[in-house]
């Protein structure tokens, strides 16, 4: 094989083989019961909501609604997602997934992905994270952002899922130390701001997180 047409196969390759959360099948698995109530930074509702500082200066009302949103788990090392690949359909509002129903003990890597319909016809878009795990250190860094911080995320999250999604190891459960918390995702067009969140937790790593699961 001539080593132009070989460089350009394994440039295709690389193309395909990760393609992250976008796959073509995935097991669905779909939630009913309606999510509990979180608790979430007062700050970081205000920032949810979408408002300039001159609505907040006359307290201008919008109309808020719970909506749908759908996670993805997808594997990229054999044996660490339960079904390789999932879509978890949340009814409104969100919810909690207990991540040790999906995530083996393996030692490697997985995608997440996440689906927000009404992001599709926004005019303002607005993704919010809520750590949920305590900070720990692990060799020389330091992971988890701490209890009750909070960051808008919302650049950094369009550009991951339009790429392969969030990339994270389970590897001394360092998924946790990323994933753990609360994702606020609202969404506005005219003067409705749809809301949804998705909290991730895993009831066999309890001490991780600052509250008791």
């Amino acid at each position: 094989m001539k080593k132009p047409l070989c460089l350009l196969l394994l440039a295709l390759s690389a193309c395909t083989v990760n393609p992250g959360y976008h796959v073509e099948e995935y097991q669905e698995v779909k939630f009913e019961d309606l999510a509990d109530d979180i608790k979430v930074p007062t700050k970081a509702w205000e920032l949810m909501e979408l408002k300039s500082p001159e609505e907040a200066q006359v307290s201008a009302t919008k109309n808020l609604i719970f909506s749908e949103v759908n996670v993805f788990l997808v594997q990229k090392n054999s044996g660490i997602v339960e079904g390789e690949a999932v879509k978890i359909v949340l009814p409104k509002g969100g919810g909690t997934i207990d991540l040790s129903r999906f995530i083996t003990t393996q030692k490697g890597s997985f995608y997440v992905g996440f689906e927000f319909p009404a992001f599709e016809t926004a005019t303002a878009k607005k993704v919010i994270f809520v750590s949920g795990t305590r900070k720990r250190k692990i060799g020389h860094q330091v992971f988890g952002a701490g209890c009750n911080q909070f960051f808008d995320i919302t650049e950094r999250f369009f550009k991951e899922m339009k790429g392969e999604g969030l990339k994270v190891n389970t590897t001394q459960e360092r998924y946790l130390s990323v994933l753990g918390g609360t994702f606020l995702f609202a969404a506005q067009k005219d003067n409705d701001v749809r809301l949804a969140q998705v909290t991730f937790k895993n009831a066999q790593y309890s001490p991780l997180f600052c509250e008791v699961q």
